[in-house]
């Protein structure tokens, strides 16, 4: 998923589960913003010495090119932030991939549910576990691992409507030269499918996986409803779950709002918010200006330091999760 789904759904969703603008700014910052969270000057100690001597333990959530390249961390960021692992199959390759509505996602959401107002962390912490339980509906059926379970071949585009029937055609063949070169190479998540998993008007198909076809756009659906009933509890609302109405605007987005380029769909997005095309109920004058920055949290030494400590502790759910079935994949310190 992109910044329209991580940054975009997830504030609309915090105002409907009736969060604060305020909260539902640093809900939705946090989310995106592990996608965000990486070694911006991997040559220079210097952004390093500052966090230390302020405190704030700092763990990446994602790589830059650089680190992409080398290689350096990658299983400390893919799989305890982008391909929660489902932990079924015999082998641990196989418990590593990727699983929608899987143990470990399940325990996810109770961990998420269990989150209380009283801890001055809870849009932190919501922001990133919502990050990566909505993955697990966008990155099934892969794991956050160099490995041939990831290849993909005979892979297939389509889209809702006629707009980018051209384009995307274009798209099948450079993807086809892509695919086939990473399929030589142990591909890493979902990079042999290219951005097929995270575009929401986007219906594909390769041949080892989504044989019938996959259409995002429900899977977005449906992770936009599990990631609003954890709202609506953690706000103490009643859980309802999302109305027909809101169903259908969100929808609309998701099949009608159709771009290859992330920021033409998040600026779509953030018009629409601007705009009150979601019918929040209590619209403010934050909300008409909304944004994603990631000043939002790094300008701000509290909030960073708050950040920080909420994607640790995630990171340290999710490895002692591991360790109880016998998956010592991660180490304790970030590897940087």
């Amino acid at each position: 998923m992109d910044l329209d789904f991580h940054y975009g759904t997830i504030y609309v969703l915090s105002r409907w589960a009736k969060f604060c603008s305020a909260n539902a700014q640093i809900i939705a910052t946090s989310s995106q913003l592990v996608d965000d969270n990486f070694d911006t000057n991997p040559f220079s100690d210097a952004e390093e010495e500052r966090n230390i001597k302020e405190g704030v333990h700092v763990r990446y959530s994602c790589q830059n090119i650089w680190g992409n390249v080398t290689g350096k961390g990658n299983g400390e960021i893919w799989i305890p932030f982008h391909f929660l692992p489902g932990l079924t199959g015999d082998t641990d390759e196989d418990k590593l991939v990727c699983k929608k509505h899987s143990v470990l996602s399940e325990a996810l959401k109770a961990r998420l549910l269990d989150t209380g107002l009283d801890n001055s962390d809870f849009a932190f912490k919501l922001g990133i576990g919502l990050h990566v339980f909505a993955d697990t509906w966008a990155h099934q059926e892969f794991a956050g691992i160099n490995n041939t379970l990831n290849k993909v071949q005979n892979l297939i585009f389509a889209t809702q409507g006629s707009l980018l029937q051209n384009v995307l055609s274009e798209l099948v063949g450079a993807s086809s030269v892509v695919s086939k070169v990473l399929d030589e190479i142990m591909p890493l998540g979902h990079a042999a499918a290219v951005h097929c998993p995270d575009m929401p008007y986007l219906w594909w198909k390769s041949g080892e996986r989504f044989t019938d076809g996959r259409k995002n756009w429900d899977e977005f659906l449906e992770a936009a409803e599990e990631c609003f009933c954890i709202l609506q509890q953690v706000s103490c609302e009643p859980v309802t779950g999302l109305s027909d109405s809101q169903r259908k605007l969100l929808v609309r987005c998701f099949k009608g709002i159709q771009s290859e380029d992330i920021n033409e769909r998040y600026n779509e997005w953030l018009k629409r918010i601007h705009e009150n095309y979601f019918q929040i109920e209590d619209f403010d004058d934050n909300d008409a200006h909304t944004a994603y920055s990631t000043g939002t949290i790094f300008a701000d030494m509290n909030f960073r330091r708050q950040f920080y400590d909420e994607i640790n502790a995630h990171f340290d759910w999710v490895r002692g999760k591991l360790e109880e079935n016998d998956i010592y994949v991660l180490k304790s310190e970030p590897i940087y």
